[in-house]
């Protein structure tokens, strides 16, 4: 699995242009306006990250590195430009946002984000590869797959009916999970069930989704066949599957990365993702984000305005947040004692399900600082992985904590690359477990961004491993569509 795209000249003018505009943001914020310190800031971490883009001759667009340029866009940059310029209101930004804190605040916090991206990167750019083909001989077996991604898109399909219902079901409106829990002791945590495996296994239509997506890749049919209209339609009915659940959960990113995992399958089977068609889906599925986010109930007052509600869908709380990060770091110890690895820890007892241990005690941390900062109750605040690794380690989590993350990403990454597997099959493994642990490493906090992928990973084997046979065993039959001309598939080289 390799696919390495010529930086252009204009992808280059691009990362120097965003690395520009955040030397101008640092020179105003420091001679003119001290509020444009959070946008000299949110900018200057994405030039960070794109950077070593820039230095390089040819660049995977769906390694990991990528993923988590996407979690400082999402969680960095767009906040940081909200928070400087005011949006949806200044006061807004500031009772909700800043909690009314001063800008002086906000520096030392910064300053260790800046050390945590490059402590990543230190680690996945410099870590030793090593170019050691491992061969998998197996491949699909066509009679199996339909049958098999039908399969896991019912129970896709019933693992949101459930969820659907354990939480109010119509009555709780649409799109309106994260309703506020007032009833709830976070500290016990006895009661409060996130039903993860039901979430879990509403990602099987994900997989159906990419498994279809890169078998049909392979082959060339007629645009207006009646094949390919078939195809079109069930590849639209899994992607309504694989989104219904982040949708009604109120989760941007998850519908978010669906539709990612959809193009980066198309990428490793060598196909033109970027068509006057792919543009306007992708829009059409932004405005659905965005009406998403404007409808959503997120606790909050029904006199709330329109415009607060739309703030939402930049000012997230979520991953590498300047704001987030900065009220975590200031309040150590006084509100966060230092916890020595056992929020990362706590991690290991996440498969199980709460059913089945009662006294399994509080996974996520988010809850416990959306109580104690920002005085909410379930509805949690994620810390990210530099603000988690600084509460448990100090600086010295920063730093050695950012190198070994990096390492693993780009370990991993090296490891799918050595793997000699169908493309078929290697792409839907690499999208849906590898390729998003980039975005989990900066997004969520230490433990789900090794454990979620891990999970995943070992999902998407069994299926995989499931519609395939053995090479050596098995002769590749035709499609069960009419398969005129093969279509180039990547190489696993």
């Amino acid at each position: 699995m390799n696919r390495n795209e010529t930086v252009t000249s204009w992808q280059r003018a691009l990362i120097l242009l965003i690395t520009v505009m955040s030397c101008a943001f640092w020179v105003v914020a420091i001679v003119f306006d001290p509020m444009y310190f959070y946008v000299a800031v949110g900018t200057g971490i994405l030039a960070m990250t794109l950077l070593p883009v820039m230095f390089s001759k040819d660049y995977d667009w769906f390694c990991p590195w990528s993923a988590l340029i996407l979690a400082v866009i999402y969680g960095c940059t767009l906040p940081s430009v909200c928070m400087s310029f005011g949006m949806p209101s200044h006061e807004f930004v500031s009772e909700n946002i800043l909690l009314h804190e001063s800008v002086d605040y906000f520096v030392w916090p910064s300053a260790l984000l800046f050390l945590f991206i490059g402590c990543l990167g230190l680690g996945y750019f410099f870590f030793p590869v090593k170019q050691t083909p491992f061969p998998v001989k197996r491949v699909c077996c066509p009679k199996r797959l339909l049958w098999i991604c039908a399969i896991c898109g019912a129970l896709s399909i019933a693992a949101f009916g459930a969820y659907f219902m354990f939480n109010g079901g119509f009555s709780a409106g649409l799109s309106t999970k994260r309703a506020t829990i007032r009833t709830l002791d976070v500290g016990a945590d006895t009661g409060f069930s996130q039903h993860g495996w039901l979430r879990h296994f509403a990602k099987l239509g994900t997989i159906a989704l990419l498994l279809l997506a890169a078998y049909w890749s392979r082959y060339r049919v007629p645009t207006w066949s009646v094949n390919n209209i078939v195809r079109f339609m069930i590849l639209s009915i899994l992607i309504l599957v694989a989104i219904a659940f982040p949708f009604y959960s109120s989760s941007r990113s998850g519908m978010v990365w669906v539709v990612i995992s959809f193009a980066g399958c198309l990428y490793y089977m060598n196909q033109k993702i970027i068509t006057f068609r792919t543009l306007t889906l992708g829009a059409a599925f932004v405005s659905l984000v965005v009406f998403m986010s404007l409808v959503r109930n997120s606790g909050s007052e029904s006199s709330d305005g329109m415009a607060k509600r739309f703030g939402h869908l930049l000012l997230n709380r979520h991953g590498p947040d300047i704001a987030v990060t900065a009220h975590i770091i200031q309040n150590i110890p006084e509100k966060f004692e230092f916890q020595y690895g056992k929020t990362i820890a706590v991690w290991l007892l996440a498969p199980i399900p709460r059913e089945i241990l009662p006294s399994k005690p509080l996974i996520h941390s988010g809850p416990i600082i959306g109580q104690r900062v920002y005085q909410l109750n379930v509805s949690g605040v994620p810390p990210g992985s530099a603000a988690e690794l600084y509460w448990n380690f100090h600086i010295a989590g920063i730093i050695f904590g950012g190198l070994i993350l990096g390492s693993i990403l780009k370990f991993v990454y090296q490891m799918c690359k050595n793997v000699q597997l169908d493309p078929m099959l290697m792409a839907p493994i690499y999208i849906f477990a590898v390729f998003p642990s980039g975005f989990k490493v900066a997004m969520h906090s230490v433990g789900p961004a090794f454990v979620m992928p891990v999970l995943d990973l070992v999902t998407v084997c069994v299926v995989v491993y499931a519609v395939s046979v053995r090479e050596s065993a098995y002769a590749p039959a035709q499609s069960s569509f009419p398969v005129p001309v093969a279509q180039g598939v990547v190489s696993s080289q």
